[in-house]
């Protein structure tokens, strides 16, 4: 007999008692074990997070878990068939429907992750589809609460009925349950019958009996046992809520988690099979166990591994000294700017014209930027209204020379914004201003929109880097504007093989300005560059744990190998006195530093190039 399989278990709550106890005279009996038919009653559970044999970073402290376990099918997708009496002896039973209360509490306390999908069938004379079985919650308690009150009780209708939507609806693999709620009796014949169905499908009858008729409780205990649910007697109408809410619908009683044999810690579990549970991690290999007991005392136990690693990045500085002196190069360094002052500049930035803003940051930096840098300031679009259409508006406010800084103050100082955009003939007119300087060579074009006299820049640009000066390029307070068109003054850098950097605000500019004044460089590791920046930038790179090259666009180039450790911050710095290039390395201790998606090698086909901006450090993910 079934009963002799099941061992006893009884639990008492309030006004009501569930059990699985003996079975009643004349009960089902099992399946044949010879049969290929689905049968319940085997203990599954299974981890769905974290996802097995997970690499942590140091810094988790711990893991949240998450899975499920159920005794009746899968332990991936649950599907619930509601099947409530709806007969008219309720009204007078369950005056306040407790009934649908408690069945929407029950749905409700499902958990939120599962996936369960709910239908709903009333029943009386005859049977009713009140709601397919459907994955929206907010669905199910609509039907709930709209369910009526009439006729009489049948309760083989009811399951046969929410059999035939599992039958349709019920996904592989899934978890199949019916909950079947009444108030009274009804024929044992067809009943029998119904259970018999149910077996043969695989589905689990959960029954809740309100009332003391022992009938009805025998019938409903029957449907229960052979089905390999539980059955629920409830007394007093107001504790069903409390009655749905305690169902173990896949009939587990508790899951506990523990780490590498510790003591195990309760997790959280829903009425669906669902649990959560928060465990410690520590470094290395921590196997992490999920034991579930279901309520017929059957245990299973599940194990993912989560191993903590020390995933934590470096962060690498490179700076210049000169005689002695903080530099933006090793060699002489001859850097025009180039502004924009055409009429386009009068545009708002913050509510401030962009021409005032570009003087004041200019203006400023003709303070911070070191001595050493040999500075000239040519301006395009500054002697000629736009009507002119003065296409040659380009003039050299300032040489290159010694003790140029206050006459470059007093040229930003006099910069009005008047005529149109002639970047090609401002760019070939900056070769010449450069003459006969054998430093190195750049030209850093502030501007904030392209082109106007039919020139090419490009081909400009070109001719410029033929020459050894590279054009480095600020658009600055870029909008939506026709005439900006991002793409042509990116491809003006990149002819000249310089930078294109894109500014929104003073603060920005001023950043722009940084990266783009001190001599570039490159960090290699094998021969992909993964990371650059400017001398004077302040930059800081992540990179991961590794060995690199360091290379300094300088005439000549100078190279330097370094070796980065995690939780190191590294600070190298180029060294040039009397003519002789060395370099140092500081090493500080660095507090955990993510290093997301890095892997200990690069493959030497990859080129990985790092945002060089100075207002935060730069991550690079390989």
């Amino acid at each position: 007999m079934r009963n002799a399989l099941i061992p006893m278990f009884a639990l008492l709550i309030g006004g009501y008692a569930m059990s699985a106890a003996s079975a009643p005279k004349g009960a089902l009996e099992p399946l044949p074990e010879s049969s290929a038919l689905k049968t319940t009653g085997e203990l599954m559970i299974e981890i769905h997070s974290p996802a097995a044999d997970l690499l942590s970073p140091d810094e988790a402290t711990s893991v949240e878990v998450e899975g499920m376990a159920s005794t009746i099918g899968g332990v991936r997708h649950l599907d619930i068939m509601l099947v409530l009496d709806s007969s008219s002896s309720l009204r007078k039973t369950d005056p306040n429907d407790f009934r649908s209360m408690g069945a929407i509490e029950l749905v409700q306390s499902l958990s939120p992750k599962s996936d369960t999908k709910i239908g709903v069938v009333g029943f009386d004379t005859n049977s009713e589809l009140a709601l397919a079985m459907s994955p929206d919650r907010d669905d199910v308690t609509q039907a709930l609460a709209l369910m009526k009150r009439s006729g009489s009780t049948d309760i083989a209708a009811g399951i046969l009925a929410a059999l035939k939507e599992l039958k349709k609806n019920g996904r592989d693999g899934s978890s199949r349950v019916i909950i079947l709620f009444t108030d009274g009796k009804s024929s044992k014949k067809k009943a029998r019958e119904a259970t018999r169905d149910a077996q043969l499908q695989g589905v689990t009858i959960q029954t809740v009996l309100l009332g003391s008729s022992k009938d009805g409780a025998s019938i409903l205990e029957e449907i229960a046992l052979g089905t390999g649910g539980s059955f629920v007697q409830v007394t007093d109408p107001s504790k069903l809520p409390e009655a749905f809410r305690n169902l173990r619908t896949t009939g587990i009683d508790t899951v506990t988690l523990s780490v590498n044999g510790s003591d195990p810690i309760a997790a959280q579990l829903a009425a669906d099979g669902s649990f959560a549970g928060s465990v410690p991690l520590q470094m290395g290999e921590n196997r992490i166990a999920a034991m579930a007991t279901s309520v017929d005392e059957q245990t299973r136990e599940t194990i993912v591994t989560v191993t903590v690693q020390d995933a934590s990045c470096a962060t690498l500085e490179v700076a210049a000294v000169n005689d002695g002196r903080p530099a933006l190069s090793l060699n002489e360094r001859a850097v025009e700017i180039v502004v924009d002052a055409s009429r386009s500049m009068w545009g708002q930035i913050d509510g401030e014209a962009k021409m005032a803003v570009t003087k004041e940051i200019l203006h400023d930096a003709s303070d911070w930027l070191p001595d050493d840098l040999n500075l000239a300031l040519r301006a395009y679009g500054n002697s000629s209204p736009s009507d002119a259409n003065d296409c040659a508006d380009s003039l050299l406010l300032v040489p290159f020379g010694d003790e140029n800084r206050l006459p470059i103050r007093e040229a930003i100082e006099k910069l009005r914004p008047l005529g149109q955009t002639p970047i090609a003939y401002a760019l070939n007119q900056a070769a010449n201003d450069f003459a006969a300087l054998e430093s190195e060579r750049v030209v850093v074009l502030v501007t904030d929109g392209i082109e106007s006299c039919g020139g090419d820049p490009v081909a400009a640009a070109r001719e410029l880097r033929d020459q050894d000066i590279t054009i480095h390029l600020i658009g600055f307070g870029l909008g939506n504007a026709k005439d900006e068109d991002t793409a042509s003054l990116q491809a003006i850098a990149n002819a000249s093989g310089g930078l294109y950097v894109t500014a929104g605000s003073a603060e920005e500019l001023k950043e722009a300005l940084a990266t783009t004044v001190g001599t570039r460089f490159h960090v290699f590791h094998g021969d992909s560059v993964v990371a650059s920046g400017a001398l004077g930038a302040n930059e800081s790179m992540i990179l991961p744990e590794g060995d690199y090259r360091v290379r300094l666009d300088s005439m000549p180039p100078h190279e330097v190998d370094i070796s980065l450790s995690s939780r190191e911050q590294l600070t190298l710095t180029l060294e040039k006195d009397e003519g002789a290039v060395s370099h140092s390395e500081r090493r500080t201790g660095l507090n955990y530093t993510s290093c997301e998606n890095a892997v200990t090698s690069i493959s030497a086909t990859e080129r990985i190039r790092n945002a060089t901006t100075a207002r935060k450090p730069s991550s690079i993910r390989f």
